[in-house]
């Protein structure tokens, strides 16, 4: 196996814990060397908490050490971009939180140092190694449900108002919106991944209904892929049910998540009844072809991304794939601040390329 994977953590707040415990499922793999936070007592504690010495307020200092492979970029947003940049530019491989960045532009530049450096750029996706997902996209893929036509999303989360105390939350400039980007980010990747492509074109509308912020805390749009198809998508964090639905429908069947398989037959006279012989057929066929995972959570994509270090690979969820749930938000955000449908893809000469605070106030690209 080699010597383990020399790791450095930018951002020492709340996720970086999830990171932190992943890193240490694999002991014999992936060893933390170092920690950063503009804020010492911050850094100094996490350092303790994770078992390792050196800490940092700057985290080119980090950078600079050559006893790091692979750091975790755990900021707030609107620092994604910057901080995975100088990684790669350093010669690290890097493994970012969601969302992966601000805007397409900084997404571009990410996957761009990426090529440049030679090294990894992996977004955190963790919803794609759950289980369930697992089974709906083998039945997907495998065309076991027919000719995809429509597919919904509801992500009906709730935060209690103090939730956006914390300088960066709520706002355009720091969080780079609101539930859509930084909430839905993982339903929404999971979602178009299920799917097996990006629409062509979305409508959408949004606003802020149960908390005092500048930001969307719902939102909701239409989708319309190449091939005809329809989308569904609500985001919010306003609602009690705080959980997650998936129906992904075909011509044959359709899945839903939490994970359940539906199938109908004519009961005479055109109605439906259960076909509950193909459900199971369909259920157990997918079940027999996904194991359980061995791990589950950031531990699992760290499980894919320490082996693509060590094998020389891409990991299954590379920065270009990280780009396509940010440009869907972005289409979102443009079509529900402007009342237009929005067509796919986002071009550099869109004022949407770059971060919806500058479109908003009318100005051009960043430079």
């Amino acid at each position: 196996m080699g010597d383990p994977i020399r790791v450095g953590i930018i951002g020492s707040g709340q996720i970086s814990r999830a990171h932190a415990a992943a890193y240490h499922a694999f002991p014999e793999e992936a060893h933390i060397v170092a920690v950063a936070d503009i804020y010492e007592e911050t850094a100094r504690t996490a350092a303790a908490e994770f078992g390792v010495d050196a800490w940092y307020t700057d985290y080119h200092e980090m950078l600079a050490r050559d006893d790091i492979d692979l750091v975790s970029v755990c900021t707030p947003p609107f620092e994604h971009a910057r901080n995975s940049i100088d990684a790669l530019n350093a010669g690290k491989h890097v493994y970012c939180e969601k969302p992966m960045a601000g805007s397409l532009r900084e997404c571009d530049a990410m996957i761009e140092a990426a090529r440049a450096s030679g090294r990894l750029l992996s977004q955190v996706f963790q919803y794609r190694y759950r289980r369930d997902v697992l089974l709906a996209k083998s039945l997907i893929d495998e065309g076991k449900l027919g000719r995809i036509f429509f597919g919904k999303m509801d992500m009906l989360w709730w935060r209690a108002r103090s939730y956006y105390d914390l300088w960066w939350r709520g706002t355009w400039e720091k969080e780079c919106g609101g539930v859509t980007i930084n909430h839905a980010v993982h339903a929404v990747d999971t979602y178009l991944w299920l799917m097996g492509r990006q629409p062509e074109s979305v409508t959408a509308d949004m606003g802020a209904f149960t908390h005092d912020i500048e930001v969307e805390d719902l939102s909701t749009a239409m989708l319309r892929f190449p091939d005809g198809a329809l989308g569904q998508l609500t985001c919010t964090v306003c609602l009690p049910q705080n959980n997650e639905r998936f129906e992904i429908c075909g011509e044959e069947a359709a899945v839903s998540l939490p994970w359940s398989v539906h199938a109908a037959r004519e009961r005479g006279r055109g109605m439906a009844a259960r076909d509950e012989a193909k459900q199971t057929e369909l259920r157990e066929w997918a079940e027999a072809r996904v194991p359980e995972p061995e791990h589950v959570g950031h531990a699992a994509q760290i499980q894919d991304v320490l082996a693509a270090i060590r094998e020389r690979r891409d990991s299954a969820v590379t920065g270009e794939e990280g780009r396509k749930s940010i440009e869907l938000i972005a289409a979102l955000y443009k079509a529900a601040l402007t009342g237009e449908r929005v067509r796919l893809p986002i071009t550099e000469d869109d004022p949407y390329y770059g971060k919806v605070s500058e479109a908003m106030a009318g100005g051009g690209p960043s430079a």
